[in-house]
């Protein structure tokens, strides 16, 4: 992923209805009308359930008496449980051990001891997200307290401040979350899936005078034929010169002949992301694209030898940085990070750029995009990878083709 400007079609994230089915092992306390329903690809109550302990050695450390969480995201990695982020949500978990959802709706499933709800809707009284968040701090009076809080303050409403001493734990989150755990990793593989049968539609047919928006359209199209239910994709798709300095929603700019077509997609789907792209030539490549691609393909080779556990992000990214200035055509065009971690964020650490000193770890998810630009090229070419990073060295989790 390169830039911010890719924000598109969005629909079905964290909270769609159609998004909340799996086997429920929810306690008998939860409302009635929780069907249990089959779904692999929602997190498994057990890993939540573990994360959760790795949290309440955190607490301990910190000597706080719990921590209040308020990200969807958040809650769905320590719960299990998909809620609506446009509404309250809290996921509350005491140093003994117990824990809470306050939420609008029952969950299908959700590694909790309780679950309360607040009236999210209703038509025996007028109501709006303050009726929501006013009925949710009510229940959350009914949780003991008694001591410093550990919480997420760029996500806390002022209404569900504990009212005791704070600890902004967002630091210590984003940490943990840096590992992921097996039921994360086939979450990332089924959104990787997806993304591919979008690459699989567009391949072989772009030609000159289709416009960016009717490849988006038969992108998007095999992402939802796939995945059976709406997709919310994001991800660049400018095409040619446009993409030099830039990416961003599709246009009505026409696709012309020799032109290379960057699609860098990053969707968010059932509570996860991947990050891949690959581009494509509107016609036959021209000798010195096919240069440029043979760079960029020995550009990855190279990172996979690179990167393992104990690395520095700058270091991987100085190296190919290097590579890449070898090329004279486009000296100086690589003007982006190399890579960065991801999961339930389209970034997360580690960053490989020239400023990064994380060290990589065993157990994270990296994309890695070396790319080079230039009109010479008709646009650039760029080519994402997503690699788990193993005890010596990195496996790739994508497969679809790389080739023009």
């Amino acid at each position: 992923m390169r830039t911010l400007n890719g924000r598109l079609a969005r629909a079905g994230g964290i909270g769609e209805e159609d998004e909340c089915l799996s086997s429920s092992d929810a306690p008998a306390e939860l409302a009635a009308g929780a069907l249990p329903c089959c779904n692999p690809l929602m997190l498994k109550l057990e890993s939540c359930r573990q994360r959760q302990q790795r949290l309440l050695r955190a607490l301990e450390e910190k000597r706080l008496a719990f921590a209040l969480l308020s990200n969807p995201k958040t809650i769905y990695y320590f719960a299990g449980a998909l809620t609506d982020p446009a509404l309250p949500q809290l996921f509350w978990l005491h140093s003994s051990g117990r824990s809470a959802l306050i939420t609008n709706q029952a969950p299908k499933q959700a590694a909790v001891d309780r679950t309360l709800l607040y009236t999210g809707y209703t038509i025996e009284r007028p109501f709006n997200r303050s009726t929501m968040a006013e009925e949710a701090a009510a229940l959350l009076q009914e949780l003991p307290a008694g001591g410093p809080a550990g919480v997420e303050r760029d996500f806390l409403p002022c209404c569900f401040h504990p009212g005791a001493e704070t600890v902004d734990l967002t630091p210590l989150l984003d940490d943990l979350r840096r590992i992921k755990d097996p039921d994360e990793l086939e979450s990332i593989r089924n959104t990787i899936r997806l993304t591919e049968a979008g690459y699989a539609a567009v391949r072989g047919r772009l030609e000159p005078g289709m416009t960016e928006f009717q490849v988006y359209s038969l992108f998007y199209q095999a992402l939802v034929e796939h995945a059976e239910t709406s997709v919310d994709l994001r991800g660049d798709f400018a095409c040619g010169t446009r993409a030099i300095r830039g990416g961003g929603p599709p246009t009505a700019r026409q696709l012309a002949q020799g032109d290379l077509y960057i699609l860098d997609i990053f969707p968010f789907y059932q509570g996860y992301h991947c990050d891949l792209t690959r581009t494509f030539a509107v016609g036959r490549p021209t000798d010195l694209q096919r240069q440029a691609w043979e760079l960029i393909r020995q550009a990855h080779e190279l990172a996979a030898r690179l990167i393992r556990p104990g690395v520095r992000g700058r270091e991987v990214y100085q190296q190919i940085r290097g590579r890449l200035e070898t090329f004279q055509p486009t000296r100086g065009s690589f003007w982006h990070h190399l890579g960065h971690g991801f999961g339930m964020n389209g970034w997360e650490f580690p960053w490989l750029t020239p400023g990064s000193d994380h060290l990589v770890q065993q157990g994270e998810v990296l994309a890695v995009e070396p790319a080079v630009y230039g009109e010479c090229l008709q646009g650039g070419i760029r080519i994402e990878h997503d690699y788990l990073v193993g005890a010596e060295g990195v496996t790739r989790l994508d497969s679809h083709p790389i080739e023009l």
